[in-house]
Order: structure tokens, then sequence, then C-alpha cells
């Protein structure tokens, strides 16, 4: 049985500084616009399935990333999928402020995130970092209810700016994913 959150403690490194990558993996990795748009772009059937939505408390790491202490926080953890299948997991924290409790982002449901934030012109975003997730790592419980094969798995974070609040993003590329072909 899968717990959520999933922790996604992982070696982050600047994005930017990582030679060993491949083409297609900096493409998707550092792509700096919409990953929802860009998967959309690459199959024609995309949706969202959330798998949580919870209220909780955020970690130290955490904390510091996104430079708060709220005591509300929001963890959102979706699929994305495309043509039937699961493309990518991600996990969003959204703090629960007087600025955001006005915003579409704590209600979104089954719409995608990348959908609203890449609306607002004054959406801002910190370098990415970018992490390998090996078949040890606790993101293969989900990954085993979609594939038989256990594989290293790419991810991307990055914290967000938008009306005076800050989130965090987090997206691990799952194995049937466009990043690995």
């Amino acid at each position: 049985m899968i717990t959520y959150p999933l922790p996604l403690t992982a070696n982050w490194q600047r994005g930017a500084a990582l030679n060993s990558l491949s083409k297609t993996e900096q493409s998707w990795l550092l792509e700096p616009g919409s990953l929802t748009a860009k998967l959309k772009s690459h199959g024609r059937d995309f949706s969202v399935q959330v798998l949580s939505e919870l209220q909780c408390i955020l970690t130290l790491e955490q904390q510091q990333l996104l430079d708060c202490s709220h005591e509300k926080i929001i963890n959102r953890e979706v699929l994305l999928w495309c043509d039937g299948l699961p493309m990518v997991y991600a996990q969003s924290w959204l703090p629960v402020t007087d600025d955001m409790q006005q915003q579409q982002l704590l209600v979104l449901g089954n719409k995608p995130l990348g959908d609203i934030i890449f609306q607002h012109p004054d959406l801002k975003r910190t370098e990415i970092e970018v992490a390998c997730f090996d078949r040890q790592h606790c993101i293969q419980q989900l990954v085993s209810q979609y594939s038989s094969t256990a594989t290293d798995l790419w991810g991307r974070r990055s914290v967000f700016s938008l009306m005076k609040s800050r989130f965090l993003v987090s997206e691990i590329f799952l194995p049937g994913a466009f990043i690995y072909t």
C-alpha cells in the first residue's frame, strides 16, 4: 500500500550543471515552459489522475526551498497520462495563504497545474534541479502498479513564485515517458 505524500528525497543537482544528459533528456528535464503543454504536443489524449490531495506539514528542506514556515500546506500528487500511458508523477506543495485562498490552485480537481500557472505573466521560476531516482527509491512502489520493469527514473523540481506565494513542484518521468524514447 502506498502512503502519500511520497518522499522525493534524492541527490538534487542544478540541471544546467549535468553534462551527462542526452539531448532528449535535456529537452524534457530542462524545459522552461509548461511540461503539461509539452506532453500535450507529443500525445493525442492527455489527462490528469489525482492520486492524493492532503493538508500536510513541510519538511525542513521544503521550508528552506520555499523560504517559508506556513502551517497550512496542500500537497497534491497526480499522474499525467498521454495516450493511455502514465508519463509523469507530479507533486506540488501549495501554501494556503491569504493570497492563495482566492486562487484556482487550491481547487484544481483533475485540471493540470501547468494550464493555470503558465497563463500568468508574472509567474517566476527558480532554476530547475534534476535528480535520478534509482530502482530502490520508494517511487518504484508507484511505478510497479503500471509497469513490470523497474528502471532508474529522471525527475526535476523547481520553486515557482506567483502573487507573493511560492510553491514547489516536482515531476518524475515514469518508464513509458517520451524522455526515454
